[in-house]
C-alpha cells in the first residue's frame, strides 16, 4: 500500500499525540483534549472573523 502525503501526516501527528499523552492518566488525558478542542474552537473563531472583515 501507497502511503500518500496526508497519511504520512496524520501518522506523524497521531505519533506526536501519542508522545504528549502516554504517561497520562484517564483524567489527564480527558482534560488534554477538552483543553486541545478549545483551543481549536477559539482559533476557528479567529479565522472565521477573519474571512468575514476580508469579504467585506
Amino acid at each position: 500500500m501507497v502511503e500518500t502525503n496526508t497519511m504520512r501526516e496524520i501518522h506523524k501527528i497521531q505519533e506526536e499525540i501519542y508522545e504528549e499523552t502516554k504517561n497520562m492518566t484517564a483524567t489527564e488525558l480527558i482534560r488534554y483534549f477538552e483543553e486541545t478542542a478549545k483551543e481549536m474552537e477559539n482559533k476557528l473563531e479567529e479565522l472565521k472573523k477573519m474571512k468575514k472583515e476580508i469579504v467585506q
